[in-house]
């Protein structure tokens, strides 16, 4: 992640299940190329120091490593689209693709993982909330205050992988008919907040 005087983020990192480094962590000795898409993961920071962790070795080997990312792919592919299977979206990683999603929407398709504390509630219905009222007004601001927007935005985006969540969206269009047999098309924002719950991790890797 880059600091506040730059422009552009990346939200989570991308790590080595299998470690270049003869000390480090799930290290493997003969590979060729350690930097091959099938020996990255990304995380966010704290998840990313959690796995590499000495201490936490034995509960997240080479193997399980490559079949949580392997389900993560598969949701993200085959779970992040509504009942038109022709809207995908994709990882939001910088407050300007965000707000291009937001700006002049007349809907947000909103969907999220499923809550199951007070705290995830008030806090994923804060962003939602954000997210609404920046929708509602970003077209009608002027260019100086659509870019605090973006910033703002983008802080968003760091503070929610930080705490283990990932936002995607798309921009589509939707087809409203009217009582009078006409009809309109409208611009929709679709959003989609992903929890990557660490504790799923320890259940799925834990050793009896």
């Amino acid at each position: 992640m880059t600091n506040d005087n730059q422009s552009d983020y990346n939200i989570g990192e991308e790590c080595h299940i299998v470690s270049s480094k003869p000390n480090g962590p799930r290290h493997e000795n003969g590979w060729e190329n350690y930097d091959v898409y099938e020996n990255l993961i990304l995380l966010c920071r704290n998840h990313h120091k959690t796995i590499d962790d000495i201490s936490n070795i034995l509960l997240f080997p080479k193997e399980s490593l490559i079949s949580i990312k392997s389900k993560h792919e598969t949701w993200v592919k085959e779970e992040l689209s509504t009942t038109n299977k022709t809207d995908r979206v994709n990882l939001i990683t910088t407050g300007s693709e965000l707000a291009a999603i937001l700006s002049g929407c007349y809907a947000m398709e909103r969907s999220n993982d499923t809550i199951s504390t007070k705290e995830d509630a008030e806090y994923i219905g804060s962003i939602w909330q954000t997210l609404t009222d920046y929708m509602d007004i970003y077209s009608d601001w002027e260019p100086y205050q659509q870019t605090q927007v973006e910033y703002d935005l983008q802080k968003l985006l760091d503070e929610v992988s930080q705490k283990g969540y990932f936002i995607y969206g798309a921009r589509v269009t939707r087809i409203i008919k009217y009582p009078n047999g006409k009809s309109d098309k409208w611009p929709a924002a679709l959003i989609y907040i992903h929890n990557v719950n660490i504790a799923s991790i320890y259940e799925e890797t834990s050793i009896s």
